[in-house]
């Protein structure tokens, strides 16, 4: 796959390499300190829902009990058996990452409710095809596994939690159970300066990419190839430019209205290396919008968006998400985690318990730091900045192609 990507003009090629190899870097970090703490080749259970005390992977949902698992498939094939579920509203996902973060789904939209076995092999020649296939390939050795199971309500936690753990992930008998020594901070792979491509050689030396794999130039290339050829200060040239492109997270195809952006793609980042580092830096582990469509609110009536200043997000009877799944909005600091607030509400949605419809049908949600009269609708900030994401998962095709958005926030006088 030709590389088509959005990076400026002119980019360097220390920086293009830099683009091309933060999401190799960063999912395996991100597994050096899950593997810290959780052996490789078995799953691990969270039995709650994420709060501001998970620190693993920014923008977590609130919405699903995750379990979570990282594999090497040289030792052989996995195989993914999810039982029927407890009923057809029931959400569930599993979603298999490689090392470069390409997505393969066995989940409700392809699989249904009613029970699904897959066998998970290497195959480097074949992209996922994500049409419900038996076998599920990936493109390197490095597999991360992720399942998501929707919890209705807190009465409903542990039904979830066992349908959770029926959720089984068999890898051969020869796998090895460790842990690692953790690398570097996810959230910090700027700072490794030149070292940064040190790190990535000897990743791309385990974790090879596969021939439809976004290319990169051939000057790129060597330094991913070789970085000791290249002096220190255009390496670290190369990533203080790639690193403001990243972190700019103005990526061509993005598409706002009203105060709303996302990203038009419905099926992933495709050949555009910037596109698929800002992924990584800001939701790793994310789903591609067929599953999941997520939106970012950047403003309020031209301002942006501060806990300081009370919003409010209003659904006409006829406008609420339209989806087969469900729908949620969450806030987060500037630090993309969740924020820490008086009533332990990190997210709010059409399953939220107490949550009060207007007379005509309509939502209206309160959104700030300021605590109102009524809290049945309200979900709570910090007193500054922040970050107010939307997700509306098995969206209709109006959310799939981009024609559904949100309503506007409103400040409240």
């Amino acid at each position: 796959m030709s590389s088509s990507s959005s990076l400026p003009a002119g980019t360097s090629p220390a920086a293009e390499a830099y683009v091309w190899g933060y999401p190799l870097v960063v999912a395996q970090r991100t597994r050096s300190l899950f593997c810290s703490r959780a052996e490789t080749g078995v799953m691990s259970h969270r039995d709650s829902l994420a709060t501001p005390r998970d620190r693993g992977v920014v923008a977590v949902n609130n919405d699903t009990l995750y379990s979570s698992g990282w594999y090497d498939l040289r030792h052989g094939d996995l195989e993914i058996d999810v039982p029927p579920m407890d009923h057809p509203g029931r959400y569930w996902n599993v979603m298999v990452l490689d090392a470069y973060t390409h997505v393969a789904y066995v989940c409700r939209r392809l699989h249904g409710v009613g029970g699904t076995r897959v066998r998970v092999t290497h195959d480097p020649n074949t992209p996922p095809p994500n049409d419900g296939s038996r076998v599920v390939p990936v493109a390197t050795p490095t597999a991360w596994v992720i399942v998501r199971v929707l919890v209705e309500s807190p009465e409903d936690l542990e039904t979830a939690r066992e349908l959770q753990r029926s959720i089984t992930v068999r890898a051969p008998d020869s796998h090895p159970h460790q842990l690692t020594e953790r690398a570097g901070k996810p959230t910090a792979v700027a700072a490794a300066g030149a070292a940064f491509f040190t790190e990535l050689a000897g990743l791309v030396a385990n974790d090879s990419p596969a021939p439809w794999h976004p290319e990169i130039s051939e000057e790129a290339w060597a330094i991913v190839q070789d970085p000791r050829r290249f002096s220190a200060d255009e390496l670290v040239a190369g990533v203080e430019e790639g690193e403001k492109s990243v972190a700019g997270l103005n990526v061509k195809g993005g598409v706002s209205r009203d105060g709303w952006s996302t990203v038009r793609d419905a099926t992933g980042f495709g050949g555009d290396i910037l596109k698929r580092a800002v992924g990584a830096k800001i939701g790793l582990g994310g789903h591609q919008a067929i599953e999941n469509r997520s939106y970012m609110a950047r403003s309020a009536e031209g301002r942006p968006v501060d806990g300081s200043r009370t919003v409010q997000l209003h659904f006409g009877r006829d406008s609420l998400p339209p989806c087969n799944g469900f729908w949620s909005l969450t806030a987060y600091g500037p630090d993309l985690y969740l924020i820490e607030n008086e009533m332990d509400r990190w997210s709010i949605g059409d399953r939220t318990p107490g949550l009060r419809y207007d007379d005509d049908g309509g939502l209206t949600i309160t959104i700030g730091a300021e605590r109102p009269d009524d809290i049945s609708n309200w979900l709570p900030t910090a007193p500054g900045p922040y970050l107010l994401g939307m997700r509306v998962y098995e969206g209709h095709d109006e959310v799939v192609d981009c024609r559904w958005f949100p309503p506007p926030l409103v400040a409240v006088p």
